[in-house]
């Protein structure tokens, strides 16, 4: 931020204010923003009377990109980036990752059972980050757990985190099991529609970035769901990477260490 001014690298987009702040990266609608910002309830205007209703603008329909004719640029920059041969097969099988046609970046891809809502891009040779037109953040990227039926939760703030923590806790040899699901930034709006979704949850690990948007994002997260009467039974954990800035680099820094990955059985590779 400079002078009011502020940028969101990662995402590719920016404002001039606290309002387009609240809006563009918080999802609030206008008036929220505005009686956020102010502390009272912004003023009703009655209508014309004689003033034609503008009608709102269309909504652009939800498109997944055309993928291309195979994931080889997908494979190479995942696997650089510490992922395993199998986690990245696996996510294209079940239609949650490809690589684009004309861009050839990653697709990450979130459902709502069998029917993709929403899908990121995210560049395989820049830093390009993205969201899909028409995408709905209540169905970010998501990895279901090892095993039907489990209480747990794991939450990041990008894709390649949800891929990444699945390796750390191999490299690691943690028995963890459940759900990992993507914020796609430092929002709540997807974690708040997922537990929705997913009733039998229990227990929540928010394993956002160990920067200070990070951190300060924790905390706001932790604050929202304890006002929330429908969350009140949650019990919540925070655990940031022990190494780097996000569980990526995290993942990088624990191989570098040539710690041994031990063995994998059919049953630990088929997520």
């Amino acid at each position: 931020m400079s002078n009011g001014k502020w940028y969101w690298h990662s995402r590719g987009f920016g404002g001039y204010n606290s309002l387009d702040y609240l809006i563009k990266v918080e999802g609030m609608g206008f008036v929220d923003a505005v009686e956020a910002l102010t502390g009272r309830t912004a003023p009703v205007y009655p209508k014309a009377t004689t003033a034609k209703p503008h009608a709102s603008p269309p909504k652009h329909p939800f498109k997944l990109p055309e993928a291309h004719r195979n994931n080889d640029r997908v494979y190479a920059y995942l696997r650089g980036r510490g992922i395993s041969k199998e986690l990245i097969h696996y996510c294209i099988q079940k239609g949650l990752l490809y690589e684009s046609a004309h861009t050839h970046r990653c697709v990450f891809v979130g459902k709502a059972g069998d029917v993709p809502k929403f899908a990121c891009e995210r560049g395989t040779r820049d830093s390009w980050k993205r969201d899909i037109t028409g995408s709905d953040k209540r169905f970010n990227f998501h990895l279901p757990p090892l095993r039907a039926g489990r209480e747990n939760l794991a939450v990041f703030e990008g894709a390649v985190d949800v891929l990444a923590h699945v390796e750390v806790c191999r490299l690691e040899k943690s028995s963890w099991d459940g759900y990992r699901l993507s914020l796609g930034g430092t929002s709540a709006r997807a974690l708040t529609s997922f537990l929705e979704r997913h009733p039998q949850i229990k227990n929540i690990q928010l394993c956002l970035d160990n920067d200070d948007a990070g951190k300060t994002a924790v905390k706001r997260i932790i604050e929202e769901l304890g006002k929330n009467e429908r969350f009140s039974h949650l019990q919540l954990s925070v655990k940031l990477p022990t190494a780097g800035k996000d569980y990526a680099d995290a993942l990088v820094g624990l191989q570098q260490q040539n710690i041994p990955q031990p063995p994998r059985r059919c049953a630990e590779i088929v997520l």
